[in-house]
């Protein structure tokens, strides 16, 4: 076990005394696939909370980028990122289903930190994400139809909860926290690909103060995005 740990190590070693990621800038494309969540889901104060079902989306983003140094630099996004949840009812009579679809513009400033070779580099990105909402939107149905109207208690009022724009009932911005780990293959000078996987949580509750409501047991829990995937990207170094 000693020797493997020594011989790993060695190799480690070499890869970074032969370490050869430029200073300066560079650019590139990316795109992830992820699972996005919604963790604690707001019903507005409805029936008890629906089981939560496999929701995934696609996301794209431009890269900037800057290397201070071989091993430390810093990468900034602009990206197109869904996020959102789908629900059903575990029985089967009602059918219930809901589908809610968030649309962000992500905008991720991450410090880069990176180890290897001339061909192989491990990276690593941690920072803070801001996401700034653009669209929202639900469908909310019962048996094929839409949920009907329910008076809610709290607010006195009645709920049109299956409303398919929602994008007043969420906050305009969420602020994440990211964090990316993954491979660089450099395929030829100045250009390289890269592989890994990605992912956020919210620090923010995402819900509009006004549709903070209390569900059915009485309690208000903040709602928070949350997603996690495969990241590729393509990039050039200057």
């Amino acid at each position: 076990m000693r020797k493997i740990l020594f011989i790993t190590l060695l190799f480690i070693s070499a890869g970074i005394m032969n370490v050869s990621a430029q200073k300066g800038f560079n650019i590139g494309i990316g795109a992830n696939y992820n699972g996005t969540f919604i963790i604690n889901q707001n019903i507005y104060g409805g029936s008890p909370e629906l089981d939560y079902k496999r929701t995934t989306s696609f996301a794209y983003n431009l890269q900037l980028g800057y290397n201070f140094f071989n091993w430390l630099g810093i990468k900034a996004e602009v990206g197109m990122t869904p996020m959102g949840q789908s629900y059903y009812n575990h029985d089967d009579i009602p059918s219930i289903t809901r589908d809610v679809k968030l649309s962000y513009v992500t905008v991720p400033v991450m410090a880069h930190f990176s180890f290897g070779g001339k061909v192989f580099r491990f990276y690593a990105n941690a920072g803070p994400q801001f996401a700034f909402l653009t669209k929202a939107t639900q469908e909310y149905l019962k048996n094929g139809q839409p949920l009907p109207k329910f008076y809610n208690p709290v607010t006195k009022d009645s709920i049109d909860v299956a409303k398919t724009d929602i994008k007043d009932r969420y906050q305009s911005m969420d602020i994440m926290a990211r964090i990316d780990i993954g491979l660089d293959i450099i395929i030829i000078n100045h250009i390289g690909i890269n592989v890994g996987l990605s992912g956020a949580y919210g620090l923010t509750d995402i819900n509009a103060s006004d549709w903070r409501l209390k569900n059915s047991s009485g309690e208000y829990k903040p709602s928070h995005n949350a997603y996690g995937g495969i990241n590729f990207g393509l990039r050039y170094c200057f």
